[in-house]
């Protein structure tokens, strides 16, 4: 067929248009214009059945929060070290189950402390609050010897809450190697005054007087063993709702009294089902976080901070990363540049050590954790400097995501 020429460079792009249409959009006209041979797409999933939540962890210092958290995860996402308070920002972990159909979302918070000192410590404890009213389900976490919350207001708010509490009573395998005070001797007086535990079933009885209404009170041990943990399965599948949650209690041995509320032996699949509730997946299904890796980075510095150095310095310290390059086409190292922050002249002289010595093994320490974590060669570059009063200034703080 003679077409006439177009004229104009409108009549060109209209000439155009009419030829795509009639290439890519076509209504086929008979079935043989159908290919057979492509494969049909998947419906998308409609979710119908699924189930998504937010779980707060809570709890006092150094109960290992954030070393449960990692082995839900079974990855070294959160910095933990022995030392109270290394946890500041509320971290969120994703943990999805294709087969149970459910994505927890966890929140990683702050240790709650009673009274905070500086600005940087209101700030954390904005984000335990934070966790409280934005959580589906709270998860607190104490030890063996009954640690409380210290701030009351927090464990008041927990104790009136309408939302599910689940408790996980860690670091159980102290039992065996911690001194019980004699009865009458000062110490024991002043334990007993604290309400202190020193068994796995005393620490189960006070906090299921504490709340009476928790949904579950779960004895563990969170720490990485090369075999399933047992305690780690049992609370998985209470909160995922499966495969089958009694059978997870029951792995962990002769049930303890006050492990649940009263009239109850375990723990059903459909309770558990309903502490998460009905929604589709918020992250995709194989994330872990929703923080970039350059603030993992900085929390692994950190963690090496307190490793490292003495019993005051870690707290004055904040890590910046000033750059994160992604290795170029021929090379294979990831470089990374950060700043540690000290609010001391005197504070930074520790920090770097004689000669250097010290920011030095700093730096070798962080190395390994990063090229452990991003599974790739990392050239890292330390530097320290001082921010005088950090902590105290709410415009840093702001900047450095402490404040909103």
């Amino acid at each position: 067929t003679n077409h006439a020429k177009p004229n104009t460079d409108g009549e060109i792009a209209d000439r155009l248009m009419d030829e795509l249409d009639q290439t890519f959009f076509s209504e086929p006209t008979t079935e043989t214009d159908v290919d057979e041979d492509q494969p049909e797409i998947e419906p998308m999933d409609d979710y119908s059945d699924f189930r998504c939540g937010f779980i707060g962890i809570v709890g006092a210092p150094n109960m290992g929060k954030s070393t449960l958290l990692n082995n839900i995860l079974a990855t070294n996402l959160c910095a933990i070290t022995k030392r109270p308070q290394t946890t500041r920002h509320s971290i969120l972990g994703i943990y999805t189950d294709p087969l149970q159909r459910c994505q927890l979302c966890f929140y990683d918070t702050p240790g709650v402390i009673d009274t905070p000192s500086y600005e940087l410590q209101e700030g954390m404890m904005e984000a335990v609050k934070g966790a409280l009213v934005n959580s589906d389900v709270l998860l607190v976490v104490t030890d063996l010897f009954g640690s409380v919350i210290p701030d009351d207001a927090v464990y008041q708010g927990i104790k009136a809450s309408k939302k599910p509490v689940v408790v996980v009573i860690n670091k159980i395998d102290l039992a065996d190697k911690v001194r019980i005070p004699e009865e009458g001797d000062e110490q024991a007086m002043m334990d007993e005054e604290r309400g202190k535990t020193y068994s796995v079933e005393e620490a189960v009885q006070k906090w299921r007087m504490l709340l009476p209404e928790a949904v579950a009170i779960l004895p563990l041990a969170a720490k990485h063993t090369q075999e399933l943990n047992p305690g780690i399965e049992a609370l998985k599948a209470l909160l995922t709702g499966g495969p089958d949650v009694p059978a997870g209690f029951r792995n962990l041995g002769r049930p303890i009294d006050g492990m649940f509320p009263a009239s109850q032996h375990t723990i059903p699949n459909a309770i558990a089902k309903g502490l998460i509730p009905s929604g589709p997946p918020l992250y995709e299904t194989d994330w872990l976080t929703d923080r970039s890796e350059r603030f993992f980075a900085s929390e692994l510095i950190r963690e090496s901070l307190f490793e490292r150095l003495g019993k005051e310095v870690p707290y004055c310290c904040e890590v910046r990363i000033d750059s994160f390059r992604e290795p170029r086409e021929g090379e294979k190292v990831i470089k990374i540049a950060a700043s540690v922050l000290v609010e001391r002249d005197s504070q930074k002289g520790i920090l770097v050590g004689k000669g250097g010595s010290k920011i030095k093994q700093i730096g070798v320490d962080s190395r390994i954790k990063l090229e452990a974590f991003l599974e790739h060669r990392v050239h890292l570059d330390l530097s320290v400097k001082v921010e005088k009063d950090w902590r105290r200034n709410t415009d840093k703080l702001k900047e450095y995501g402490y404040l909103k």
